[in-house]
């Protein structure tokens, strides 16, 4: 069994027995790290690359979009929704036009989005 089949099978396993909570954890982080790669790769002149990861990140953000439960009271689904709509959005402009300036605003909404989901999900254990 090869290192990429390890690898594959080990964050299968992660996947599967993680908790929803940890889920979500888990997508913010890939998101972010799928733009600060997609970053460098713009840097690099790797537009291939580039396109790989910034699909990957819009894909995680759609996940994360799909996730919102809407039956919250509140204004938190709906704003949640527009920054995740927002940062698809930035997340295309940048894979269009390969500018790697779209992407570290991206970043800094993605890792505050994170450690308010750590905070809040360490909170209520």
């Amino acid at each position: 069994m090869g290192y990429e089949n390890v690898k594959k099978s080990y964050l299968k396993n992660q996947v599967m027995s993680a908790s929803p909570n940890k889920l979500i954890e888990m997508l913010y982080q890939g998101a972010i790290k799928s733009v600060k790669i997609a970053g460098i790769a713009i840097e690099n002149d790797d537009p291939k690359k580039a396109h790989k990861e910034l699909v990957r990140a819009q894909d995680i953000l759609m996940e994360l979009k799909g996730s919102l439960n809407t039956e919250v009271e509140g204004d938190v689904p709906a704003n949640l929704e527009s920054l995740y709509d927002f940062m698809n959005e930035q997340l295309v402009k940048a894979n269009i036009n390969k500018d790697q300036s779209l992407l570290p605003p991206v970043v800094k909404m993605l890792t505050e989005l994170l450690d308010a989901w750590t905070q809040i999900t360490t909170e209520t254990k």
